[in-house]
């Protein structure tokens, strides 16, 4: 069942891959199939009932999709997919590329409609009926669809809000449905999408949140000053009730996908979206809210207009230089606060110490506006490799004025997972907002810094610099030197144990036939399984640890989350992570067995009759391998994408895999015994080195 539920959402990602010309490709014939290319290759050849091509060239056909889906079909090879999935096929055969997010939200808008009049509708309504229906959840809403429609529909309109109308069932599930394959369409460039773990973490580090679940405190006004597809403000509205809420975009597409999101949900009082520039073209001038949450887009060039001098926003330092405009985004978030109101921003790290921003960092210090910082591991945001922060402010009430700023350096935590950071960041922050006293300080993690502290010539923000890392424990001096004696022991027993190993008379392999995975997979003696990228872990929502391709490489246990759709690995797996400096293939540890496949790591799963899975993992990392099944990823020259399909393994007799197998295993323990004695090593030496500095430990005598 987990196969056919990957499978399924293979195809919807190939289908919405495709042309409006309802064809598709080799590649996408074997995302429907959940095979690789090669089968499809065979497909042709073998059976003359295949569909034939319908376009493209001689080396890249396209074929009808109706006529492949049929054929699939009939042979068994297709697996039934839920009805959602079925009408995004069709709404992304007609609306590919570009044009996806337009139809996305026109579908939404559709079972917006159905759920207004109560029936599937008998016939496909006029735009203005359309927009009509939206103004049932508010004349803004009417408003934004009014600019958006067409006047009449186009041959494509109609195939969309056609399959979207006979989708039966709740309108707001089937929308999020759509919603995250969209998201599977667009991989890596979502780029107006917080991922859900990271939105969580943001509404967590709110005192709204709680304010906004409890039918005894007033209803929360929730802001995003550039809400994209509404990640932040449907996650408001998850953890709150009667929530109102505002938002605004520049890209029309975006704001109207937030729109339709927000509707389809019944806790919300309303929600205004609105399109244009928030920093030039401030859509809710004078709007004061109670909270006010936003992941802004960083390094903006012309932010600021001639007139942005006379804006009244400015009053934290006065207006801040070009080159500081998410200090413009954090002034327009304290312009929309009331008194007590609170702004968590999700900023790039340059903000908290660059020299053109000090001026107005002071001014928002001085003025107890800024009550917390958190440092995020590197790789929690997709669209960006470098690890961002946390900005929690607030506009202060009279008596309100914060002297000591909550810093959190979640950034060298081993954990790097939101989870992780949750957990550490989440219990310091409603400490220090009830009451800073009760703040359980930890070195190197989390510290109160007095703000007179943080008040110097450069006024950095950056809690890595606050946040002193503790010196290594003091240990006596007798204990220490009887450590030094357990580890020679280690180094001792690890020279024991290199496998056994001798030369060979001519290369043992030389007559072996190399296959590739491509052939071994079409014979039926593996097969492949691809983990999700992180964007499509927050689409798919991640609900269970799931092993990440740099836990393959550490040897250790899930560090990060995969949807419940993921395959479960199994004993003898070979796990290869996605990317990496060289081909890394390891079978599945303890730890990692019966968890879920996570981001940026393939599965190999070999019949243990044909193939030895420690054989396997071995003979995918030889050089060859590393040299031509492997390419360079961009922007670096050290890093190399790993292309499974190329990947080369010698033909050997079962009991000869064994042998090897047998020696790739002892060499993958002695490996990491050697590991471990080098930590061991590494550790006594600076231990040793700290104590002769305390004068705890003195040289030895040489008379």
């Amino acid at each position: 069942m987990e196969r056919d539920q990957e499978v399924a959402m293979d195809r919807a990602d190939a289908e919405s891959a495709e042309g409006a010309t309802g064809t598709v490709s080799s590649v996408g014939i074997a995302r429907l199939a959940g095979v690789g290319r090669a089968a499809v290759s065979n497909w042709r050849r073998r059976y003359a009932d295949f569909p034939e091509p319908v376009g493209g060239t001689p080396t890249s056909p396209s074929f009808d999709l109706a006529a492949v889906e049929q054929w699939l079909t009939a042979q068994g090879k297709l697996p039934e997919v839920s009805a959602p999935d079925r009408a995004w096929r069709e709404i992304a055969a007609a609306s590919g590329g570009p044009d996806l997010g337009g139809a996305l939200w026109l579908a939404g808008l559709m079972l917006f409609h159905r759920s207004v009049i109560g029936e599937v509708p008998n016939a496909v309504p006029p735009p203005g009926s359309l927009a009509a229906s939206a103004g049932k959840a508010g004349r803004s809403a009417e408003e934004l669809f009014r600019e958006q429609l067409p006047d009449t529909w186009l041959p494509r309109h109609l195939v969309v809000l056609s399959a979207a109308a006979g989708v039966a069932g709740d309108p707001a599930e089937t929308f999020e449905r759509f919603y995250s394959l969209y998201l599977r369409a667009r991989g890596a460039t979502s780029d107006y999408v917080t991922p859900v773990r990271v939105a969580q973490l943001m509404m967590a580090l709110t005192d709204a949140a709680d304010s906004m679940s409890s039918p005894d405190q007033p209803v929360a006004d929730v802001m995003d000053l550039a809400c994209g597809t509404g990640s932040l403000l449907v996650e408001a509205v998850r953890v709150g009730r009667d929530v109102r809420i505002l938002g605004q975009d520049l890209d029309p597409t975006a704001a109207c996908i937030a729109q339709v999101r927000l509707m389809l949900t019944s806790k919300l009082r309303s929600a205004v979206i609105r399109t244009g520039d928030s920093l030039r073209a401030d859509a809710f001038p004078g709007e004061r809210v109670d909270l006010v949450v936003s992941n802004p887009p960083f390094g903006l060039q012309d932010w600021a207009d001639d007139q942005s001098a006379f804006d009244p926003r400015w009053e934290y330092g006065g207006l801040p230089p070009r080159t500081e405009p998410e200090l413009a985004w954090v002034q327009d978030a304290l312009a929309h606060l009331r008194p007590g109101g609170q702004a968590i921003l999700l900023m790039p790290p340059v903000a908290a110490w660059r020299s053109a921003g000090r001026r107005i960092r002071g001014e928002l210090l001085r003025r107890g506006v800024v009550r917390a910082v958190v440092a995020l591991p590197s790789g929690l945001v997709p669209t960006t490799s470098v690890g961002l922060h946390l900005w929690v402010l607030r506009r202060p009430a009279e008596g309100q004025v914060a002297d000591r700023v909550l810093m959190v350096d979640a950034s060298r935590m081993e954990q790097a997972t939101a989870e992780a950071v949750i957990e550490l960041a989440v219990p310091a922050w409603r400490a220090y907002d009830s009451d800073p006293a009760s703040v359980d300080e930890r070195a190197g993690l989390v510290k109160l810094v007095p703000v007179i502290d943080l008040l110097d010539e450069e006024v950095d923000l950056t809690p890595g610099r606050h946040l002193a890392v503790p010196d290594d424990e003091q240990r006596d001096p007798t204990e220490l030197l009887a450590s030094g004696k357990q580890v020679l022991k280690r180094l001792r027993e690890v020279a024991e144990n290199v496998p056994a190993l001798v030369p060979a008379d001519k290369p043992a392999l030389s007559e072996a036939r190399g296959l590739s995975l491509d052939e071994l997979v079409r014979t039926g003696t593996v097969e492949v399984f691809r983990g999700y990228s992180r964007v499509n872990v927050d689409a798919e929502g991640a609900s269970e640890p799931g092993v990440t391709g740099g836990d393959v490489v550490r040897g250790g246990g899930p560090s990060g989350r995969a949807p419940g759709t993921a395959v479960r690995i199994e004993a003898g797996d070979v796990l290869v992570p996605a990317v990496g400096s060289s081909v890394v293939a390891r079978v599945a540890t303890t730890e990692q067995v019966g968890v879920l496949l996570g981001q940026n790591v393939s599965l190999i799963r070999a019949d243990p009759a044909r193939v030895d899975p420690w054989f396997l993992a071995g003979m995918l990392t030889a050089p060859t391998n590393r040299r031509g099944a492997t390419r360079q990823s961009s922007g670096t020259r050290d890093i190399v994408r790993v292309n499974l399909k190329r990947l080369q393994v010698p033909l050997l007799p079962i009991d000869e895999q064994r042998r090897y197998g047998e020696a790739f295993r002892r060499l993958v323990e002695f490996d990491a015994m050697v590991d471990k004695a080098a930590d061991e090593t590494h550790r006594l030496v600076q231990e040793l080195s700290a104590a002769l500095t305390r004068g705890n430990l003195v040289p030895e005598s040489s008379a």
